[in-house]
């Protein structure tokens, strides 16, 4: 184990295998909460403008967690993290393959890594998927590094297919896509499937719903996508679910305001994905009220991220972080008759402060 010199790196150690093989790591912290330990998979620093997070990406190999409450650590591959993950630790009320059960990730269970680099095995699945219909596979030599192979149909057209990894992150599958291809072979080997998509379907990034019995209209059901259902892949389409008053007024405000990010992607009645660059984030908006000097909501959601409520009786918008609280919490609006530093003031959540970009 290494530490890196200086402070410039993204990562905090790096760990040689005994093979000799080297992984950059970054340490965090786990937070228990719902009977999971949750974790960030961004970083964080404040500037002028507020709050910024940025995902780490290419820059780490794999994260080593931490949790005082379980009183274990736990090794995760990079490639399974978004910008956030959760290890689940209790039974779940409603149980489903698709969890990620945390002692499955205790670090002496772990180490050594034998799987990190899952690009062969996706590699392996998507050539014998394809070998499986009529036609002919090939290794694109010019784009190697990014994966994207050759497929010669029976009509003698030929088609390039982005080979990737997927990873379930809040019960959805989610992949890096490739610019060069036409279509994209998702392997997600939580779910020992392969998901085909046509790429004129989404813009940047698109996600698939594993969770069958929450699927809603609009949020892309995994089981659409299966190659087996979707090969060639054809444009499935999407349709948003119709949105509360409040989430509608929630993104007007962020058109009004002029804040930036690429896009918004509907995931329930009260629910959105907001992409920024090459990081997104899940946030819930809630009805809020004012009780004694302060501004109260009921932190309803599951697995999100932020939560947004309005002033009912000014305009203003405010941001608060799922970590920032227990089971609730409230906001004073009004002074108080004394100061406390555990006081959470309004002003210091204004959406236009808090937003994570």
């Amino acid at each position: 184990m290494s530490t890196p010199v200086g402070d410039n790196e993204r990562y905090d150690l790096v760990l040689e295998k005994p093979d000799g093989d080297l992984l950059r790591a970054q340490i965090k912290t786990g937070r228990v909460k719902d009977g999971v330990v949750r974790f960030k998979g961004v970083s964080q620093h404040t500037n002028s403008s507020g709050h910024v997070y940025k995902q780490y990406g290419d820059d780490v190999d794999c994260f080593l967690v931490h949790s005082n409450e379980t009183e274990e650590t736990y090794f995760v591959d990079s490639e399974e993290v978004g910008t956030s993950m959760h290890l689940r630790i209790d039974p779940p009320a409603q149980k489903t393959s698709q969890i990620n059960w945390a002692e499955e990730y205790h670090l002496e269970q772990q180490w050594p890594p034998t799987d990190h680099s899952k690009r062969d095995s996706t590699v392996t699945a998507v050539i014998d998927a394809l070998e499986s219909v009529e036609g002919t596979v090939y290794i694109d030599p010019t784009r190697e590094g990014d994966q994207v192979l050759l497929f010669v149909d029976a009509d003698d057209e030929t088609h390039r297919i982005g080979a990737k990894t997927g990873w379930i992150v809040n019960g959805r599958v989610r992949f890096t896509p490739s610019e060069a291809a036409e279509y994209h072979l998702v392997y997600c080997d939580e779910l020992d499937d392969l998901l085909s998509v046509h790429s004129d379907e989404f813009n940047e990034s698109i996600s698939f719903r594993v969770d069958s019995e929450n699927t809603r209209e609009g949020t892309n059901p995994v089981d659409k996508y299966t190659f087996e259902n979707n090969w060639p892949p054809s444009i499935v389409g999407t349709s948003p679910t119709d949105p509360t008053p409040e989430l509608t007024r929630f993104i007007s405000r962020l058109e009004d305001k002029q804040m930036a990010y690429n896009r918004v992607e509907y995931d329930g009645k009260r629910e959105v994905e907001v992409y920024c660059g090459g990081s997104y984030f899940r946030i819930r908006v809630e009805s809020a009220w004012i009780e004694n000097g302060l501004i109260r909501f009921n932190a309803n959601g599951n697995n999100v991220d932020y939560y947004s409520f309005e002033n009912p009786e000014k305009e203003e918008w405010y941001l608060v972080s799922d970590d920032s609280f227990g089971s609730s919490i409230s906001l004073r609006v009004d002074p108080p008759e004394k100061e406390d530093y555990r006081i959470n003031f309004a002003k210091d959540y204004l959406l236009e402060r808090m937003w994570p970009v």
